[in-house]
Protein backbone atom coordinates (compact mmCIF):
# COMPACT_ATOMS: atom_id res chain seq x y z
CA UNK A 1 0.00 0.00 0.00
CA UNK A 2 1.39 3.33 -1.14
CA UNK A 3 2.61 6.23 1.61
CA UNK A 4 -0.61 8.20 0.42
CA UNK A 5 -3.08 5.37 1.05
CA UNK A 6 -1.51 4.69 4.63
CA UNK A 7 -1.64 8.57 5.98
CA UNK A 8 -5.14 8.26 4.24
CA UNK A 9 -6.10 5.37 6.75
CA UNK A 10 -4.42 6.43 9.67
CA UNK A 11 -5.62 10.21 9.49
CA UNK A 12 -8.84 9.97 7.10
CA UNK A 13 -9.06 12.99 4.36
CA UNK A 14 -11.51 16.07 5.03
CA UNK A 15 -13.33 18.18 2.91
CA UNK A 16 -10.80 20.70 2.87
CA UNK A 17 -8.19 17.97 1.33
CA UNK A 18 -10.69 17.24 -1.36
CA UNK A 19 -10.73 21.23 -2.34
CA UNK A 20 -7.63 21.71 -2.81
CA UNK A 21 -7.58 18.60 -5.23
CA UNK A 22 -9.15 20.82 -7.35
CA UNK A 23 -6.96 23.80 -6.94
CA UNK A 24 -4.52 23.49 -10.09
CA UNK A 25 -3.94 26.87 -9.90
CA UNK A 26 -2.19 26.38 -6.63
CA UNK A 27 0.46 24.18 -8.60
CA UNK A 28 3.28 25.68 -10.03
CA UNK A 29 3.75 25.79 -13.69
CA UNK A 30 7.05 26.76 -14.22
CA UNK A 31 8.84 25.32 -11.57
CA UNK A 32 12.41 23.51 -12.40
CA UNK A 33 13.88 22.76 -15.91
CA UNK A 34 13.16 20.62 -18.59
CA UNK A 35 16.38 20.74 -20.34
CA UNK A 36 19.79 20.07 -19.35
CA UNK A 37 20.25 23.26 -17.79
CA UNK A 38 21.76 23.46 -14.30
CA UNK A 39 19.03 24.79 -11.45
CA UNK A 40 21.95 26.47 -9.90
CA UNK A 41 24.27 28.42 -12.13
CA UNK A 42 22.38 28.02 -15.26
CA UNK A 43 25.08 26.08 -17.45
CA UNK A 44 24.45 23.52 -19.49
CA UNK A 45 24.68 20.12 -18.85
CA UNK A 46 26.23 17.24 -21.12
CA UNK A 47 22.81 15.57 -20.85
CA UNK A 48 19.38 15.78 -19.31
CA UNK A 49 20.20 14.18 -15.61
CA UNK A 50 18.09 10.70 -14.53
CA UNK A 51 19.23 10.65 -11.36
CA UNK A 52 20.63 12.61 -8.17
CA UNK A 53 23.97 14.42 -9.87
CA UNK A 54 26.60 16.94 -8.92
CA UNK A 55 26.92 19.92 -11.38
CA UNK A 56 30.31 19.64 -12.86
CA UNK A 57 30.33 23.76 -12.97
CA UNK A 58 29.09 24.73 -9.87
CA UNK A 59 29.43 21.12 -7.70
CA UNK A 60 25.84 21.95 -6.44
CA UNK A 61 23.19 18.54 -6.19
CA UNK A 62 20.96 18.50 -8.81
CA UNK A 63 17.11 16.70 -8.01
CA UNK A 64 15.67 15.05 -10.69
CA UNK A 65 11.44 14.46 -10.16
CA UNK A 66 8.33 14.83 -11.85
CA UNK A 67 6.35 18.37 -12.14
CA UNK A 68 2.96 17.80 -10.12
CA UNK A 69 1.44 20.69 -12.66
CA UNK A 70 1.63 18.94 -16.12
CA UNK A 71 3.92 15.40 -14.86
CA UNK A 72 7.06 16.25 -16.72
CA UNK A 73 10.20 15.27 -15.79
CA UNK A 74 11.97 18.46 -14.15
CA UNK A 75 15.60 19.06 -12.73
CA UNK A 76 15.82 21.18 -9.78
CA UNK A 77 17.60 22.24 -6.34
CA UNK A 78 17.64 20.89 -3.08
CA UNK A 79 15.69 23.96 -1.92
CA UNK A 80 12.87 22.77 -4.12
CA UNK A 81 12.39 19.76 -3.46
CA UNK A 82 9.63 20.60 -0.33
CA UNK A 83 7.84 22.88 -3.01
CA UNK A 84 7.67 19.52 -5.27
CA UNK A 85 6.55 17.07 -2.38
CA UNK A 86 3.99 18.98 -1.08
CA UNK A 87 2.48 20.47 -4.49
CA UNK A 88 2.16 16.27 -5.02
CA UNK A 89 0.44 16.07 -1.82
CA UNK A 90 -1.82 18.77 -2.92
CA UNK A 91 -2.93 17.36 -6.36
CA UNK A 92 -3.14 13.98 -4.77
CA UNK A 93 -5.52 14.99 -2.32
CA UNK A 94 -3.67 14.50 0.40
CA UNK A 95 -2.51 17.97 1.26
CA UNK A 96 -4.04 17.95 5.14
CA UNK A 97 -1.80 14.85 5.93
CA UNK A 98 1.50 16.49 4.49
CA UNK A 99 0.83 19.57 6.72
CA UNK A 100 0.01 17.09 9.38
CA UNK A 101 3.33 15.67 8.99
CA UNK A 102 5.13 18.48 8.69
CA UNK A 103 4.03 19.96 11.96
CA UNK A 104 4.98 16.42 13.52
CA UNK A 105 8.23 17.07 11.67
CA UNK A 106 8.67 20.83 13.06
CA UNK A 107 7.82 19.61 16.95
CA UNK A 108 10.12 16.88 16.82
CA UNK A 109 12.84 18.79 15.44
CA UNK A 110 12.14 21.94 17.76
CA UNK A 111 11.85 19.57 21.21
CA UNK A 112 15.50 18.02 19.80
CA UNK A 113 17.38 21.61 19.73
CA UNK A 114 15.81 22.62 22.54
CA UNK A 115 17.34 18.90 24.54
CA UNK A 116 20.17 19.33 23.23
CA UNK A 117 21.32 22.82 22.36
CA UNK A 118 21.61 22.42 18.68
CA UNK A 119 20.37 21.72 15.61
CA UNK A 120 19.72 17.93 15.37
CA UNK A 121 20.73 16.29 12.38
CA UNK A 122 18.33 15.14 9.53
CA UNK A 123 18.71 11.46 10.03
CA UNK A 124 18.20 12.04 13.73
CA UNK A 125 14.83 13.36 13.21
CA UNK A 126 13.63 10.79 10.26
CA UNK A 127 13.93 8.39 13.15
CA UNK A 128 11.94 9.69 16.00
CA UNK A 129 9.12 11.18 13.28
CA UNK A 130 9.19 7.55 12.11
CA UNK A 131 9.50 6.12 16.05
CA UNK A 132 6.01 8.18 16.62
CA UNK A 133 4.60 7.14 13.82
CA UNK A 134 4.86 3.73 14.74
CA UNK A 135 3.13 4.09 18.19
CA UNK A 136 1.10 6.12 16.84
CA UNK A 137 -0.17 3.02 14.53
CA UNK A 138 0.33 0.79 17.03
CA UNK A 139 -2.31 2.70 19.76
CA UNK A 140 -4.72 2.56 16.52
CA UNK A 141 -4.37 -1.10 16.04
CA UNK A 142 -2.35 -0.60 12.60
CA UNK A 143 0.34 -2.94 13.40
CA UNK A 144 0.94 -3.85 9.58
CA UNK A 145 1.49 -0.29 9.04
CA UNK A 146 3.69 0.14 12.51
CA UNK A 147 5.78 -2.97 11.62
CA UNK A 148 6.30 -0.71 7.86
CA UNK A 149 7.48 2.14 9.89
CA UNK A 150 9.92 0.15 11.92
CA UNK A 151 11.60 -1.02 9.09
CA UNK A 152 12.40 2.87 7.72
CA UNK A 153 13.95 2.65 10.97
CA UNK A 154 15.64 -0.23 10.70
CA UNK A 155 16.95 0.99 7.49
CA UNK A 156 17.85 4.23 8.83
CA UNK A 157 20.03 2.82 11.03
CA UNK A 158 21.75 0.89 8.83
CA UNK A 159 22.49 3.49 6.28
CA UNK A 160 24.27 5.19 8.80
CA UNK A 161 26.53 2.00 10.41
CA UNK A 162 24.69 1.46 13.15
CA UNK A 163 24.97 -2.15 12.50
CA UNK A 164 24.13 -3.80 15.62
CA UNK A 165 20.85 -1.63 16.26
CA UNK A 166 19.87 -1.93 12.88
CA UNK A 167 20.00 -5.38 12.97
CA UNK A 168 17.84 -5.46 16.14
CA UNK A 169 15.12 -3.37 14.49
CA UNK A 170 15.03 -6.01 12.02
CA UNK A 171 14.42 -8.79 14.98
CA UNK A 172 11.60 -6.50 16.00
CA UNK A 173 9.94 -6.52 12.38
CA UNK A 174 10.70 -10.05 11.52
CA UNK A 175 8.79 -10.90 14.92
CA UNK A 176 6.07 -8.91 14.16
CA UNK A 177 6.28 -10.50 10.38
CA UNK A 178 5.72 -14.37 11.80
CA UNK A 179 2.75 -13.08 14.22
CA UNK A 180 0.61 -11.64 10.39
CA UNK A 181 0.25 -7.96 12.18
CA UNK A 182 -3.07 -6.53 10.56
CA UNK A 183 -4.42 -2.65 10.36
CA UNK A 184 -7.84 -1.87 12.24
CA UNK A 185 -8.39 1.72 12.41
CA UNK A 186 -11.40 2.87 10.72
CA UNK A 187 -13.44 -0.56 10.93
CA UNK A 188 -17.01 -0.72 12.08
CA UNK A 189 -16.96 -1.90 15.56
CA UNK A 190 -19.24 -4.79 14.51
CA UNK A 191 -16.45 -5.71 12.27
CA UNK A 192 -13.47 -6.01 14.89
CA UNK A 193 -14.04 -9.64 15.96
CA UNK A 194 -13.29 -10.83 12.37
CA UNK A 195 -10.18 -8.83 12.01
CA UNK A 196 -7.37 -9.02 15.10
CA UNK A 197 -4.65 -7.60 15.96
CA UNK A 198 -2.16 -10.58 14.45
CA UNK A 199 -3.24 -13.66 11.91
CA UNK A 200 0.15 -15.85 12.48
CA UNK A 201 -1.56 -18.13 9.47
CA UNK A 202 -1.17 -14.67 7.41
CA UNK A 203 2.79 -14.12 8.47
CA UNK A 204 5.59 -13.76 6.16
CA UNK A 205 9.28 -13.10 6.21
CA UNK A 206 10.08 -10.88 3.65
CA UNK A 207 13.25 -12.01 1.21
CA UNK A 208 14.33 -8.76 1.43
CA UNK A 209 14.56 -8.08 4.98
CA UNK A 210 16.09 -11.63 5.70
CA UNK A 211 18.88 -10.56 3.37
CA UNK A 212 19.72 -7.71 4.57
CA UNK A 213 20.10 -9.11 7.90
CA UNK A 214 22.44 -11.62 6.89
CA UNK A 215 24.62 -8.99 5.69
CA UNK A 216 24.92 -7.40 8.83
CA UNK A 217 25.25 -11.01 10.61
CA UNK A 218 27.92 -11.41 8.66
CA UNK A 219 29.20 -7.81 9.25
CA UNK A 220 28.76 -8.54 13.04
CA UNK A 221 30.21 -11.70 12.65
CA UNK A 222 27.33 -13.40 15.29
CA UNK A 223 26.61 -16.83 14.91
CA UNK A 224 23.02 -18.87 15.68
CA UNK A 225 23.91 -18.08 19.43
CA UNK A 226 24.02 -14.41 19.52
CA UNK A 227 21.20 -14.01 16.71
CA UNK A 228 18.39 -16.03 18.83
CA UNK A 229 19.82 -14.12 22.09
CA UNK A 230 19.58 -11.08 20.69
CA UNK A 231 15.78 -11.94 18.88
CA UNK A 232 15.32 -13.13 22.68
CA UNK A 233 16.15 -9.99 24.51
CA UNK A 234 14.41 -7.51 21.76
CA UNK A 235 10.76 -9.03 21.56
CA UNK A 236 10.38 -10.80 24.91
CA UNK A 237 9.10 -7.04 25.99
CA UNK A 238 7.32 -6.35 23.03
CA UNK A 239 5.69 -9.72 23.44
CA UNK A 240 4.22 -8.94 26.98
CA UNK A 241 3.35 -5.38 26.14
CA UNK A 242 1.17 -6.61 22.75
CA UNK A 243 -1.08 -8.82 21.43
CA UNK A 244 1.62 -10.60 19.80
CA UNK A 245 -0.09 -14.39 19.72
CA UNK A 246 3.43 -16.00 19.13
CA UNK A 247 6.00 -16.00 21.63
CA UNK A 248 9.76 -14.57 20.57
CA UNK A 249 10.96 -18.98 21.37
CA UNK A 250 8.24 -20.04 18.74
CA UNK A 251 8.81 -17.22 16.19
CA UNK A 252 12.17 -17.50 16.60
CA UNK A 253 12.87 -21.14 15.02
CA UNK A 254 10.67 -20.02 12.02
CA UNK A 255 13.09 -17.03 11.52
CA UNK A 256 16.14 -19.25 12.46
CA UNK A 257 15.22 -21.41 8.93
CA UNK A 258 15.30 -18.76 6.69
CA UNK A 259 19.02 -16.88 8.37
CA UNK A 260 20.84 -20.47 8.81
CA UNK A 261 18.50 -23.03 7.24
CA UNK A 262 17.47 -26.53 8.82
Amino acid sequence: MGLTKIFKKLFGNSESTVKRTSQSSSLSKNIGNTTAVCPYCEEKLEKMPKRKTKCPHCENYIYKRTRPYDEVDIIIREDQINIIEEEWAIKNGSHDIYLKEKAREKRIRDGMRERYGKEPADYDVEFRVLNDQAVEAEFSGDWGFARNYRLNMAKNLEKRKRHELALRLYYHVCYLDINGPNNRSGMQSVDLDKYPYFTPKSGFLAPGVIKRMKKLISKLEFDEADCKHGFKEVNNPISKGSPTPLSPENAWIELRKELFGD
